[in-house]
Parts: C-alpha cells; sequence; structure tokens
C-alpha cells in the first residue's frame, strides 16, 4: 500500500504547487486588466499566500502528529482548490489579496501530513527518494500544469484558467477520502506534549535549525524567481503567455523532476557512508546552481535561455529534495510534522511572503536606471540568497558527528 499511498501523495502534490504557482503565469494580463503595480503583484503571489499559510501551518502540523493526516489532506485540498477557482473572481487588489490568503489556508496542511506519512511508509534510505517522488510531482504540477494554464490563460482568459485549475483538484479529494492509506505510525505511543514543548525540543537541535534556516533562506531565492520568470520571459524576450508558460513549465519541470529524483537516488548511496551526505549535496548543489541561474538571466537568446534555466534548476532541485527529505532524519517520528511545518513557517515568511515581493520591488526601484529589463536585474541579485543558504547546510553538517553506515532514526537522535 506505500506505493499506492505514495502515487496519491505525487498527485496531491501535483496540485499543491500548480494552485500554488499557477498565479505567476497571469502576471501580465492581471496587471493590465486590474491596473495593478509589480509591488502588488509580489505582495498578492507572495505574502497574501505567505500570510496564512505560515500561520496554519504548525496548528495542522500538530493535528497531523497526533490525528487522521488522510482526512486533513483531504478537507485541505479541497479548500485551496475551491479557493483557486474563486481567484478567477477577483475583481481589484484588496479582493485578489484576500482569497490568495485563503488558498495559503488550504494548502498549510499539506506538505507536513504528507511528509509524516512518507516518514512512516518508507525506511531511512528510502525517504530522500520517496520525498523525491513527492516533490516530482509538484514540479509536474509547474511545468505541465503551467503550460496548460499558460495556454487556457492566452484562449479563455485569465479568469476562466484560475476556475478550470481549482475545479481540477476536487475529485482528487474524493479519490484521498475513500481509498487513501494512513500507516500506523513507527512510534507506537501516543506523544500527548504541548506545541511548546515540542517546539523547544526541536529548537536544541543544531543540524535541524541550521537546515530549517537554509531551506528557508534559500527558499526567498528561489520562490522570488519563480514567480516572476514567466514574467521575465515575457518583458526581456518577448515571449507569449503560451510561450512563457509552456517553455517555463517544460525546462522547470523536467530540470526538477530529474534533479529531485537524482538527489532521492544519490541519497540510497552515499547516506550509508555517512549521514552528512544530507547535508553536503544540498549545500554543493546550492553552491552549484547559482552561476547557471546568473547565466540565465544574462543572455539575450530566449532558447539558451532556457537551456541554462534547465541547468539550474536540475542542480538546485537536486540538492532541494535531499534538504527537504534531511527534516525527517533529525526529528522524533512524534514531531515530523510538527519539524516540516516549521521549515514551512519560515519559508513562507522568507520565502513566499518577501521573496517575491522583494523581486517587484527590486524590479519598481531599478526601473529608473533600466526600464523595461530592471526585473533581469532583480532576479540576478536574488541569488546571492542561495550562497547563504548553502552556509547553513555546511553549519549544520559541522555540528552533526560522522555516522558511519548511516544509522537509523533512532541514532540519529541520540547523537543530536
Amino acid at each position: 500500500m506505500s506505493t499506492y499511498g505514495l502515487a496519491l501523495l505525487f498527485f496531491v502534490s501535483f496540485f499543491n504547487y500548480l494552485d500554488r504557482m499557477v498565479i505567476a503565469v497571469m502576471v501580465e494580463p492581471m496587471k493590465r486588466d486590474l491596473g495593478l503595480t509589480d509591488t502588488q503583484l509580489g505582495l498578492v503571489s507572495g505574502l497574501a499566500f505567505a500570510l496564512l499559510y505560515a500561520t496554519c501551518g504548525i496548528p495542522l502540523a500538530r493535528f497531523a502528529d497526533q490525528g487522521s493526516r488522510k482526512w486533513l489532506l483531504t478537507i485541505c485540498l479541497t479548500i485551496w482548490s475551491t479557493m483557486t477557482a474563486v481567484t478567477g473572481l477577483a475583481r481589484n487588489f484588496t479582493e485578489l489579496f484576500l482569497v490568495r490568503m485563503a488558498v495559503g489556508i488550504g494548502e498549510a496542511g499539506c506538505v507536513p501530513a504528507s511528509h509524516s506519512l512518507i516518514g512512516d511508509m518508507f525506511s531511512p534510505e528510502r525517504r530522500a527518494l520517496a520525498v523525491g517522488v513527492f516533490q516530482a510531482g509538484g514540479l509536474i504540477g509547474l511545468s505541465v500544469g503551467l503550460a496548460a494554464a499558460g495556454m487556457a490563460a492566452e484562449a479563455y482568459g485569465w479568469r476562466a484558467a484560475l476556475v478550470g485549475v481549482g475545479l481540477l483538484g476536487l475529485p482528487l479529494a474524493l479519490l484521498m477520502a475513500f481509498t487513501m492509506p494512513e500507516p500506523q505510525r513507527k512510534h507506537s505511543q501516543t506523544h500527548r506534549e504541548s506545541a511548546r514543548a515540542a517546539l523547544t525540543s526541536l529548537a536544541h537541535s543544531r543540524p535541524l535549525v541550521h537546515l530549517v534556516v537554509g531551506l528557508a533562506i534559500g527558499s526567498f531565492a528561489t520562490y522570488g524567481m519563480a514567480q516572476w520568470l514567466p514574467a521575465f520571459f515575457i518583458r526581456s524576450h518577448g515571449l507569449s503567455l503560451t510561450g512563457a508558460g509552456l517553455y517555463g513549465g517544460l525546462t522547470a519541470g523536467a530540470g526538477g523532476v530529474l534533479g529531485t529524483l537524482l538527489g532521492g537516488w544519490a541519497m540510497v548511496h552515499l547516506r550509508p557512508r555517512d549521514q552528512r551526505w544530507e547535508l553536503w549535496l544540498p549545500a554543493c548543489c546550492y553552491l552549484g546552481c547559482i552561476p547557471f541561474y546568473l547565466a540565465a538571466f544574462w543572455v539575450d537568446s530566449a532558447i539558451l535561455a532556457y537551456g541554462i534555466k534547465f541547468g539550474a534548476i536540475f542542480i538546485a532541485a537536486a540538492g532541494g529534495g535531499v534538504a527537504l527529505a534531511a527534516i525527517q532524519s533529525f526529528a522524533e517520528p512524534h514531531r515530523r510534522a510538527t519539524a516540516v511545518a516549521v521549515m514551512m513557517f519560515l519559508s513562507s515568511l522568507i520565502g513566499l511572503g518577501l521573496g517575491p515581493a522583494a523581486v517587484g520591488l527590486a524590479s519598481d526601484f531599478l526601473s529608473t536606471a533600466f526600464g523595461p529589463e530592471s526585473l533581469r536585474y532583480a532576479l540576478m541579485l536574488s541569488t546571492v540568497f542561495l550562497g547563504w543558504a548553502a552556509w547553513h547546510f555546511l553549519a549544520a553538517a559541522r555540528s552533526l558527528p560522522k555516522l558511519l553506515g548511516g544509522g537509523s532514526d533512532a541514532d540519529c537522535f541520540s547523537d543530536l
């Protein structure tokens, strides 16, 4: 049943990422129809979503650690799909902002509950690959979904496209409710600790703290770039909505899926040698993707830019999936969803909340000097944060003793 359960989570991730990021391909027509600035669009695509996504994440994760994860996912999927459809009815900035906040409420319960399920369905050695498959679902949602959304927006308008994307997730919610397995928790004893006690315990793990902070800082760059890349290719390379959605989706999806799966496969072989590879590999990948991103923003050819962007996403995804899976290694089974929620809380505020808004603000600020090319330089500036994130991964590895043979989860906890 673990394979079937992972397959369902794959499609949950598909709609989770698609509904979260679909607004990125709608930026230009929304800006024109609603009279929005880049700063407002950055707030809608980032901060509006992140506010309740971050606030609701920890309470929902506490429920996932102690209640039914299957039903939590079902309810959350229903909420965020419905609110994505309602986004297409927004008439102004205020309504758009409020509806995106509601999407964030639903999506807040997805990742912690899904990671908790994966932690109980798979062994530590296979966990990174399973998380990679889960992440691959989201990346395919970004590629196939954004490409289809771009074509639908060009053919029928951005409002109809958002309504259609939202309604597509509702049948999956029914399938989750009646067929999703709920695996037995590996530690069967009941832990009824308070949220404060759980957070205090997690905060005493130095590797976990550095890992979570690194992921949050890295998300500032990756979410900021992801939200603005379609607009960049439309403005700087003259692509249409369909072209930006199709080519952007294909390169992001192919690079992300292949990179995530490669990172998971690498951990099957590297983790048994030294558990610190769960931290070394993300650091190497985040540093390695920086020159690729800079080159993609610099070149004048759209085709070449997309090719280089594929390489950047491939490398970043290989490290990102491993870093996400590593959270499971440094949190006790009854605190895993909470640990993931803490990561989501920081990533939401710093990454989703501030990343797109910061790029939009920088673009507006630089427009007096660079005109329509200001977005290009704003995106280049955001890559600095990938290097900062890599430093935290290396700091996490330095605080972890060498564990030959990979070690079990129990070994990890005893050494922290």
